[in-house]
């Protein structure tokens, strides 16, 4: 009669949930953070980095014949000007601001998003709360870093005026500095 070895039977069975359960949690982790808002103390720690900092980029470069523009100004909240021009004329110049933004964390991103905003058209015509501020947000990567600093502008579904859509990709940004 031959014996059955039950311990290689029952370690087989045990194995395989586990493989199935390490399996999962492998995926899991490859997969997209989900963006989570920050504590209030790293909010304001966050807050305190960008308190009066203004970034500006240009694409493709600030004397380009056509050329888009965007200004990222940390000064009482947050603003996003943007600009299209053609030679020495804007053609379209608009700006989204607001008094205070929130904060969300995914991975080594930081994202904010603008608290009762407001927009302004300069050009091609002026006009107050005449463009679309829904769905608009500001990605940070290495924030505490100058050298490293990136960004990118999150759109949405909305529909912006030239010079949008641009920097939809990790970007480099120029701080300016100001002086008293």
């Amino acid at each position: 009669m031959r014996q059955h070895n039950t311990f290689q039977t029952d370690t087989k069975t045990h194995f395989l949930p586990f493989m199935l359960m390490f399996t999962c949690l492998m995926l899991s982790s490859c997969a997209n953070n989900p963006l989570q808002p920050v504590s209030s103390e790293k909010e304001q720690q966050i807050k305190a980095e960008l308190n009066d900092r203004s970034f500006r980029q240009f694409d493709p470069s600030k004397d380009a014949n056509k050329r888009k523009g965007v200004i990222l100004d940390f000064f009482n909240g947050v603003s996003l000007w943007a600009q299209y021009a053609e030679g020495p004329y804007a053609l379209n110049e608009w700006e989204i601001l607001a008094d205070d933004y929130r904060i969300e964390k995914a991975g080594s991103e930081y994202r904010l998003y603008f608290q009762a905003p407001r927009s302004q058209q300069i050009l091609p015509t002026q006009c107050d709360n005449c463009i679309e501020t829904s769905g608009i947000s500001i990605s940070i990567q290495n924030l505490f870093d100058s050298e490293k600093i990136r960004f990118k502008l999150n759109i949405g579904d909305g529909d912006y005026p030239p010079p949008f859509p641009i920097f939809e990709s990790w970007t480099k940004f120029n701080e300016d500095e100001y002086f008293d």
